[in-house]
C-alpha cells in the first residue's frame, strides 16, 4: 500500500482514481452466525450479532465469548485499545468494557449520571480518553477516563450550517472522522476542530489506521486514502458484497454467514 500511495505522490498534485494491480492469496475461512465485525490492530477479530460477541485471534482460534449482554442494543465493539475494548449502549447510556478475553471489566458507566443524557454515539481517544456524540447539543465532546468534560467542539450545526447526524465514529492518528447519514465523514483535530467534509458515497464499509482512511464501495473497490496529503487510489476487490475491514495488508470480508481472509499481494511492476 506504502509502494501505492508513493507512486501516486510522484505523477500527481491532486486526488486521483488508480486501479492498483494487486491479488489476493486466500488465507483462511471461518462460519459465523454475526451480522458485523471489527478487527483490533493485533489482528484479533470480533465478531458481533445484536446481543453478543465473540473473539478469534488472528488465525481464528482462542475463541472467547460475551453473551446475554443485558443492557439493550448496542454500536459496533470500540477497539480503538485493543486491551480494554468496549461497547457502548446508547438507549440505556451504559458504557461497558472488556479484557482481551471479553471478561467485563468492572461496573458499567452510566452516562446519564455522569451528566450525559443523550449522547448517541462514541469511541475512544488516545490518552485513555473518549468522545462522545451529543446529540441534544450537536456537539462533539471529549472526556477523560473518568468521563470529565475537557473540551467541545461547539454547536456543529451552527458552526457549518448543516444539521449532522453520525452514524459511526473513529479517532486513529491525529485525527477524529465522523460517518454521518448523508454520506459524508467530518475530519475533526485532536480539539475537536473542523478540518474538512470527505464524500462517502455508496459505501458498504469504512475504517481508519495511523496513515490512512479506507473507504469500501459497494461497486466492490477500496479507496484507500493517505491522510498526510489527502490523496488516494482505487484497487478492485476479491468479491463485491460483503462487510469489509483492512488490517496490515489483509482483507477482512463478512458475508453470508463466512468471514474470509485475503492477503493483498503487490505484483512486480517493470
Amino acid at each position: 500500500m506504502r509502494l501505492f500511495l508513493f507512486l501516486i505522490m510522484l505523477n500527481a498534485a491532486v486526488c486521483c482514481d488508480v486501479r492498483a494491480q494487486v491479488t489476493f492469496k486466500p488465507l483462511s475461512e471461518m462460519t459465523t452466525e454475526a451480522n458485523r465485525f471489527v478487527v483490533d490492530e493485533l489482528g484479533n477479530i470480533y465478531l458481533m450479532t445484536g446481543m453478543s460477541i465473540e473473539r478469534r485471534n488472528a488465525v481464528g482460534t482462542g475463541v472467547f465469548r460475551a453473551s446475554e449482554l443485558q443492557w439493550g442494543e448496542f454500536h459496533d465493539l470500540d477497539v480503538t485499545d485493543p486491551l480494554r475494548p468496549f461497547a457502548h449502549f446508547p438507549a440505556s447510556g451504559k458504557v461497558v468494557f472488556f479484557d482481551n478475553t471479553l471478561s467485563v471489566q468492572g461496573s458499567p458507566i452510566d452516562l446519564f449520571e455522569s451528566g450525559f443524557d443523550n449522547v448517541e454515539w462514541m469511541c475512544g481517544s488516545r490518552g485513555d480518553g473518549f468522545w462522545l456524540w451529543d446529540a441534544r447539543n450537536s456537539e462533539l465532546v471529549r472526556v477523560d477516563r473518568s468521563f470529565k468534560k475537557r473540551y467541545a467542539s461547539g454547536n456543529l450545526s451552527v458552526l457549518l450550517n448543516s444539521e449532522l447526524h453520525p452514524i459511526g465514529m473513529m479517532e486513529r492518528g491525529s485525527f477524529l472522522y465522523v460517518m454521518c447519514d448523508d454520506e459524508t465523514i467530518h475530519v475533526f483535530d485532536m480539539f475537536g476542530a473542523w478540518k474538512k467534509r470527505i464524500a462517502a458515497n455508496n459505501l458498504s464499509s469504512w475504517m481508519a489506521d495511523a496513515g490512512h482512511l479506507y473507504l469500501f464501495h459497494k461497486d466492490g473497490t477500496l479507496e484507500a486514502m493517505d491522510t498526510r496529503y489527502w490523496l488516494s487510489e482505487r484497487m478492485g476487490m476479491p468479491q463485491i458484497a460483503g462487510s469489509f475491514s483492512y488490517q496490515a495488508s489483509r482483507i477482512y470480508i463478512l458475508s453470508e454467514g463466512h468471514l474470509r481472509i485475503f492477503e493483498i499481494v503487490e505484483n512486480t511492476r517493470n
